[in-house]
């Protein structure tokens, strides 16, 4: 481990983790590999340099992060187990540790993906963030790099869309520098590029989902060019490079899904990232790069009137043809709802006399952040009440992380 890492082999993190390894180190951050000291699992530690940690607009940043992970439960998108500050005062977020490989290592490796896996990471990172547009939230650094795959055994990878630290929220205060350009320009829309946060929305997802799509077809972005400048000129004033012609299937009708999800202007996208989905893989059938679904038979159905019976009546069998209609869900739920309601009202009985007992002290809530540890831990307990709308709406939520 470097000399220069932010925290040791084998340090231990509030009674918790045990540090183990560097995983990644970038110009913000380090994440590391750790494991739980009473559980056996390993999971990745994501820290904040103390450069940015004394700032108080990537405290709030990183706060939010944290708080974003937390609401996002979604099996594409990389879950939070802990938010926290380290007794040297570095904040850190303890995740889920998704062993697998980023879309931006394939890529440079030369690894090149055929119509169904394209179709199926698409789909999967289109899932992950329709579940964080229905929650408020706008990833703005939708990329290769921050899509991992996790190999499954008799399955297409499974995406985890990864670092929601330039997300936007809708439910909380808008960070100082908002409204600067933030994210890759290779994959950010018009509006993006240009710093317009009020115009900023799930559509602007849209665009770097078909930006990424395009990559993933033609090994390159649709708007490369020699300098970020000139990259986003062309993100806002041009269209993207023609795709090469394609062996073996036509690929126009594809190009011409992502020429719409990729249009400079938002209200000429599709919807929603599902429906850009959608017409991806529509678009890739009608090219001839993937079979036409097969189209399951319809259930066969009894014809003709059934039979009048008095099912109070039991003076005789019912024959094969009437034995479908008393089906077993009829059975359970002519005979068990009387119990059913008889259960509930017990239940309902005692849990009032649990709740009555006098005596049972209340839920106590987690206790405030520990004394004062520094002008980082200050900073992250300022940034952590800014966002405490977020779970203000729930009284047995914490409004403050506890160490």
């Amino acid at each position: 481990m470097p000399g220069s890492a932010l925290f040791a082999r084998d340090q231990i993190l509030d009674g918790n983790y045990r540090v183990i390894d560097v995983l990644a180190a970038g110009g913000m951050g380090e994440v590391y590999v750790a494991v739980h000291l009473r559980l056996p699992r390993k999971l990745a530690i994501k820290t904040l340099h103390p450069e940015f940690a004394a700032r108080h607009e990537w405290v709030a940043r990183f706060c939010r992060e944290a708080c974003v992970l937390a609401q996002l439960r979604h099996p594409n998108i990389v879950q939070v187990l802990d938010f926290n500050v380290a007794p040297n005062g570095v904040p850190y977020i303890a995740m889920e540790l998704v062993e697998g490989v980023d879309l931006r290592s394939e890529l440079d490796r030369g690894r090149r993906y055929d119509a169904g896996e394209i179709v199926s990471i698409v789909r999967q990172v289109a899932s992950a963030l329709d579940a964080a547009h229905a929650a408020g939230v706008v990833h703005r650094d939708l990329k290769p790099e921050n899509v991992l795959l996790t190999p499954a055994p008799g399955q297409f990878p499974v995406v985890k869309v990864i670092d929601f630290g330039l997300s936007m929220c809708e439910w909380s205060e808008r960070v100082t520098g908002d409204c600067r350009v933030f994210g890759t320009p290779d994959y950010m829309a018009p509006e993006q590029a240009q710093g317009l946060r009020d115009q900023t929305d799930a559509r602007t997802d849209q665009f770097a989902l078909a930006a990424l799509t395009y990559t993933l077809l033609s090994g390159r972005a649709p708007f490369a060019r020699e300098t970020p400048v000139a990259v986003l000129y062309a993100v806002v004033h041009e269209e993207p490079a023609a795709l090469a012609a394609a062996s073996g299937w036509d690929a126009s009708p594809v190009e011409r899904v992502l020429r719409q999800g990729m249009a400079r202007a938002r209200d000429d996208r599709y919807s929603s990232v599902l429906a850009f989905a959608e017409a991806l893989e529509a678009a890739f059938i009608e090219g001839g790069a993937l079979p036409r679904p097969t189209t399951p038979a319809p259930l066969a159905l009894p014809s003709g009137p059934r039979p009048f019976r008095d099912e109070h009546d039991d003076s005789r069998e019912a024959s094969d043809d009437e034995r479908p209609a008393r089906t077993l869900g009829a059975v359970a739920i002519r005979r068990g709802v009387p119990a059913l309601l008889v259960a509930l009202v017990v239940a309902g009985a005692l849990w009032s006399g649990v709740a009555t007992v006098r005596g049972v002290p209340p839920i106590a809530r987690p206790a405030d952040w520990r004394g004062n540890a520094g002008a980082v831990r200050e900073t992250v307990s300022k940034s952590w009440s800014e966002l405490k709308g977020l779970v203000g709406a729930d009284p047995e939520t914490p409004t403050s992380p506890h160490p």
